[in-house]
């Protein structure tokens, strides 16, 4: 299982903040977040206690993450997938980028969601 696919999971399991254990303390982030097909999006940038923050203002029911490719270059780990409601239909595309410390942590996290395209 890949580190995005056990990030994931935990992030939109019963208990979202035991995604943070697989966070370093010193991780530094950017998430681009748009909700429709225009060109407005919102950029949310910090450390763990932002990401803590981050997931805490999140309305995580009814759907999840699904990624559909993922890759690694070193302790760097890419993903391209989809957020979809539990009914299958996709919210939106998201492309991820970590880099993990050497405790296999992220350290770097940037991530950009959009639903204005799908990748077959």
């Amino acid at each position: 299982m890949t580190f995005f696919e056990r990030y994931f999971a935990a992030l939109d399991g019963p208990d979202p903040h035991s995604s943070l254990e697989l966070v370093a303390d010193d991780v530094q982030f950017a998430i681009q977040w748009a909700d429709g097909s225009d060109r407005a999006s919102r950029q949310f940038v910090g450390g763990l206690e932002d990401l803590r923050a981050f997931i805490d203002a999140g309305d995580m029911r009814d759907w999840a993450h699904h990624v559909l490719f993922g890759g690694t270059a070193g302790d760097v780990e890419f993903a391209l997938g989809e957020t979809r409601y539990d009914s299958g239909e996709r919210i939106g595309t998201f492309l991820a980028v970590a880099q993990l410390d050497g405790d296999g942590r992220m350290a770097r996290y940037m991530v950009a969601r959009s639903p204005a395209i799908a990748f077959e």
